[in-house]
């Protein structure tokens, strides 16, 4: 478990990222978006698989890998239908993934993917004042034990857990779930926190 502070710093991160990630969706959909974030803590998978709807839920996934100051991943995850709904708002049309316009709904998940965790990765590069550099986003659509299990394949300082931010979003009247994991590599966060003067053996 993260320590109070801990969970303060990523509590912030998610806040600030979710006004820019807001912002953002707005102008791209043509329509007001509101997040929130709830909470953010360090969680095991298997809790986060149970959050997410359990491990043989479908879900788009759309993951973004940064060097520079810190090392780390950036996995957010929306249910299947719930990811459908905002596609349908960007496409202006009812949509459904593994359609016959399936590579069209997975070019604008792409750019929703890629507005929702590039705010959050600016985020951490601006409130931070970090020299981040960020990869293009990934996009995957499978069961959520899927997209973790790669997830696993990255070296985190936690093992087999993540700091997971709960992300909520509001549009045109769909309330929408949202799961953003960041995976740190090893100390990744070490030096932020002790600039910030949070207690990191606390």
């Amino acid at each position: 478990m993260l320590n109070r502070m801990e969970q303060d710093v990523f509590r912030e991160i998610g806040n600030i990222g979710a006004a820019h990630a807001a912002t953002a969706l707005s102008t791209l959909l043509g329509q007001p978006v509101e997040i929130e974030v709830p909470s953010a803590d360090l969680e095991g998978f298997s809790t986060i698989i149970e959050r997410v709807g359990g491990a043989e839920t479908y879900t788009a996934g759309a993951l973004l890998r940064f060097s520079g100051d810190i090392k780390a991943s950036l996995l957010f995850l929306m249910p299947l239908k719930d990811a459908e709904k905002l596609v349908s708002q960007l496409l202006q049309q009812p949509f459904q993934f593994f359609s016959e316009h399936h590579a069209l709904g997975v070019s604008a998940w792409e750019e929703i993917g890629n507005i929702l965790i590039g705010a959050y990765a600016r985020s951490i590069s601006d409130w931070l004042d970090l020299s981040v550099h960020v990869t293009v986003p990934a996009s995957a659509f499978d069961m959520v034990g899927a997209i973790l299990e790669v997830a696993l394949l990255e070296s985190t300082k936690f093992g087999n857990m993540a700091v997971y931010i709960d992300t909520r979003l509001s549009s045109s009247g769909n309330d929408l779930n949202g799961h953003l994991l960041l995976l740190p590599e090893e100390g990744a966060f070490d030096s932020v926190f002790q600039r910030l003067g949070v207690d990191i053996d606390g």
